[in-house]
């Protein structure tokens, strides 16, 4: 059976960029691949760093680990990397070890997703 992307009650997506929309399918993607259900605990709702954050743009989306033992949470970071352009998407897991321990993926920082005609990804 393969897997699913479920999402947490309350998150919200009052918007979604066009990196949150490959940020979705890549997530959907890996699910699948991976036969693991990923359960999106943030979008554009909660606390993060202020204003300019991407969440609240729609182009960052937080994924729980909790419910993933230590290799398989290994497995959807690589994975999501693996399919992400690494010069516009960035994956990597937030506090490790600790309670608040999520995969966080997003836009890069100075990017523009989809990059500008005739610019390489």
């Amino acid at each position: 059976m393969s897997g699913v992307v479920r999402v947490k009650d309350g998150v919200a997506f009052t918007v979604i960029a066009p990196a949150g929309f490959r940020l979705l399918r890549a997530i959907d993607y890996v699910a699948d691949r991976l036969g693991l259900d990923l359960t999106i605990t943030s979008a554009c709702d909660g606390e993060h760093s202020g204003p300019a954050d991407p969440h609240h743009d729609g182009s960052a989306y937080d994924l729980r680990t909790h419910d993933l033992n230590a290799a398989q949470v290994q497995e959807v970071l690589h994975t999501l990397r693996s399919v992400l352009p690494s010069e516009q998407f960035f994956v990597l897991l937030e506090s490790p070890g600790q309670e608040q321990e999520h995969i966080h993926a997003q836009r890069r920082k100075g990017t523009v997703f989809p990059p500008p005609e005739g610019v390489k990804a």
